[in-house]
């Protein structure tokens, strides 16, 4: 990884900032595939810049997960934090941009969720 040492840091902060861009990536990403599909042909969604735009953000945040895992990061808080940031924004953009509802089990879900995640991380 000498490429990426060059221009990252090593902080205890640039892979937490990396995760975090990694799930906005992934998340973003999500949302591309469901406009690349709006018309639910698999042919033009596979000609869709959104397909393609989803797959180069699904690459982004395959280097930022292994950059944080080369930091030192430990799986099991790496993936509860991935997997809670990931519905809160997942659930935000459903509500925003395609007016789907939250029922209030999904909104205690995703509280319980990220009450989770301090709990796994909580040293």
């Amino acid at each position: 990884m000498p490429l990426i040492a060059n221009v990252l840091p090593a902080t205890k902060a640039v892979p937490g900032v990396l995760i975090g861009l990694a799930v906005i990536a992934v998340a973003v990403a999500d949302v591309c595939l469901k406009k690349a599909t709006l018309h639910q042909d698999l042919n033009a969604a596979a000609r869709s810049p959104w397909l393609w735009s989803a797959v180069a953000l699904y690459l982004l945040q395959i280097g930022f997960f292994t950059y944080a895992f080369a930091s030192g990061w430990k799986l099991s808080a790496l993936g509860a934090l991935q997997t809670a940031l990931y519905a809160v924004i997942v659930l935000v953009a459903g509500v925003v941009f395609y007016r789907e509802t939250l029922t209030p089990a999904q909104t205690l879900g995703v509280v319980l969720a990220l009450g989770g995640v301090v709990l796994i991380n909580w040293r």
